[in-house]
């Protein structure tokens, strides 16, 4: 996820980090094997891992129906599954601590303790046709088996990466360019589009990934009918990812093996989650990953209980649920549909889903976290009943911070802007002819998708210029701090007004609801503003260059969207030649990955700055 809430790690001093953390690991008991081990060798789990993914991609990646291969394929599972259950109970059976063991891998125990479960219930059923239909469910079991716990072992291995030292920066801009070329290697794959459909160019691909990972929702082409199930939750997949981080997937694989951060991995993770100290850095890892499941799994059900019955059967509602809940959490913007979300304009039930799916995960985990924790107990109403007064011993809610209050000011002003204008500049065009609650509906979806969701429920080809650049402004300003929203954020933005009337007032403290904002903020602010600024003229000039064919307004939307990582779209994006499209992928990556790298970037050049001073001179500047 990324962060433009500030300051992250040098304004902790630094004997913060004297905490309990470990510096080295404890020596292994001479003529035992290391507790922290498990049985087999790194470069044999390699090997498992590679007949693991050479069955799967075998049966999805390349669609081998053969019967002779799904015997094979069905023993490969097996095989990896057992493999892997016997590393664990051998490691288990040679260890000098076993209870530490069981405590450290408990996540991979619970996982033996599943597939034995199910594997037991699945013998209970005592009803198959012969040895290879039972063959094949007790495979379908066990590859979920080792698909989780190989991908448990991936995480703590890349893990290892973040305690290398590597700049945080650094480590970001490869975690996003790793999960573009995977996206797009697997998205060339024969299963990956549907049956029928032309297999997906190079730079069909590398579009996709691209805006998949970058969470932006820009599309070549019909998600639901060029993709197959394969292709599609390959996209699920990125847009899943690449919403909420693979350094938090990594941290989140670390601490399910109850190990503590070292220093460089802790100090990787403040920076990235926005967390003000190493213990809300734990925290912060698990809450990222349960908000996130805990709201993409209601948005789910919700949205199941809404679509019509008519939509296919329950295992293809419960997919579309699935995939529009993710897709709006993370702000990706895709949708199966090839008009998005036009047809359902007038369900209100799946509007309010997808517009609080949206709002929830374009606030960002730091005021999730904050007013999930807040109480109203200051609220005199609420302090007049002893049940309230009870619930913290008589004391107090703190107030909210600064960080909470201007997101939610912003996030409520920006929303209202958009509802009303949206409202009055389309009454007389495309909400013509529409009741008040359909055009209420309508203006207030457009308002909530356009802080970088990506959805739409009309044409966005057909609104008026005047909206156009209404909505211009709106995804610019964009989503949060620590969101999977992108544009300039919410609290940058609100850090610039209040410069702007410091300036104006001629005030010499930047000041805003009896606090003083640090001059390294506003810096940080303004930097971003400036590199936002320049890389929205140089991809509009580009464009400009490589497709002067569309309309000024139509490729301004365009590079707009994509460097907010928006995924709106005036329906010119198939238009675009294969240069424009190249840019149009270097924005979105931009947009994703530039803002943080910059924060962080500024934030640690402050300790290498020397403390000079040079003489002033003055500058005619208007």
């Amino acid at each position: 996820m990324r962060s433009l809430a500030l300051p992250l790690r040098l304004q902790t001093p630094r004997h913060h980090f004297s905490q309990r953390l470990p510096l080295s690991t404890p020596e292994p008991v001479p003529g035992t094997r290391d507790a922290r081990e498990f049985f087999f060798s790194k470069r044999t789990i390699g090997l498992i891992w590679g007949a693991f993914l050479l069955a799967f991609l075998g049966r999805h990646g390349f669609r081998l129906d053969d019967p002779t291969w799904l015997r094979v394929a069905n023993a490969l599972d097996i095989t990896v599954g057992l493999a892997i259950a016997v590393d664990l109970i051998l490691g288990l059976r040679r260890s000098v601590e076993r209870a530490a063991l069981l405590r450290r891998y408990r996540a991979d125990f619970a996982l033996l303790v599943a597939l034995l479960l199910g594997l037991a219930a699945l013998a209970g059923r005592g009803e198959f046709n012969g040895l290879f239909e039972w063959a094949s469910l007790a495979a379908s079991t066990i590859v979920w088996y080792s698909g989780f716990s190989l991908t448990l072992r991936l995480l703590r291995a890349l893990g290892e990466w973040l305690g290398r030292g590597i700049p945080t920066e650094v480590l970001l801009i490869g975690s996003f360019v790793s999960l573009i070329v995977l996206g797009t290697v697997l998205l060339l794959l024969p299963g990956a589009h549907a049956t029928g459909a032309a297999p997906l160019t190079i730079q069909e691909a590398l579009f996709t990934s691209t805006s998949a990972s970058c969470v932006t929702g820009l599309a070549l082409f019909d998600t639901g009918t060029k993709l197959s199930l394969f292709g599609q939750g390959i996209v699920m997949f990125l847009f899943q990812v690449g919403g909420l981080g693979i350094i938090t997937f990594v941290g989140f694989g670390t601490l399910l093996s109850s190990r503590r951060f070292s220093i460089p991995q802790v100090v990787t993770l403040r920076e990235v989650l926005g967390a003000t100290s190493n213990k809300e850095a734990y925290k912060s890892v698990y809450q990222v990953i349960g908000w996130a499941l805990a709201v993409e799994g209601l948005g789910c059900i919700a949205l199941y209980s809404f679509l019509p019955t008519d939509w296919g059967h329950a295992g293809e509602r419960w997919f579309w649920s699935l995939f529009h809940s993710i897709s709006a959490f993370c702000n990706a913007g895709f949708s199966l549909q090839a008009d998005s979300l036009e047809g359902l304009r007038s369900n209100g039930g799946i509007n309010f889903t997808i517009m609080g799916l949206i709002i929830f995960g374009g606030l960002g985990m730091p005021v999730a976290r904050e007013l999930l924790s807040y109480h109203f107990t200051r609220n005199p109403l609420f302090r007049r009943f002893t049940f309230f007064r009870r619930l913290h011993d008589g004391k107090l809610q703190k107030p909210l911070s600064l960080q909470t209050k201007l997101s939610l000011w912003m996030t409520l002003a920006l929303l209202f802007i958009g509802f009303v204008g949206f409202w009055l500049l389309e009454s007389g065009a495309l909400l013509e002819g529409a009741g008040t609650f359909d055009s209420a509906l309508v203006s207030a979806f457009q308002s909530v998708t356009t802080r970088t969701a990506g959805f739409n429920t009309v044409h966005m080809g057909e609104m008026q210029e005047g909206t156009k650049v209404l909505f211009l402004g709106l995804m610019t300003i964009g989503a949060g701090p620590v969101s999977t929203g992108g544009g300039l954020k919410t609290v940058t933005f609100a850090v610039l007004l209040i410069t702007l009337r410091a300036m104006v007032s001629g005030r010499k403290n930047i000041e805003v609801a009896g606090r003083s904002l640090p001059r390294l903020i506003v810096r940080t602010a303004i930097s971003v503003f400036v590199l936002y600024v320049l890389a929205a003229g140089v991809t509009s000039f580009l464009l400009a260059v490589s497709d002067p064919q569309i309309p000024f307004i139509d490729r301004t939307f365009e590079a707009i969207s994509a460097l907010s990582t928006v995924g709106l779209s005036t329906g010119v994006t198939t238009e675009f030649s294969l240069v424009g499209q190249f840019v149009l992928c270097l924005t979105m990556f931009i947009g994703r990955v530039g803002p943080l790298a910059l924060t962080l970037s500024v934030f640690r050049s402050r300790q290498k700055n020397v403390s000079l001073e040079y003489p002033e001179e003055n500058l005619i500047v208007s």
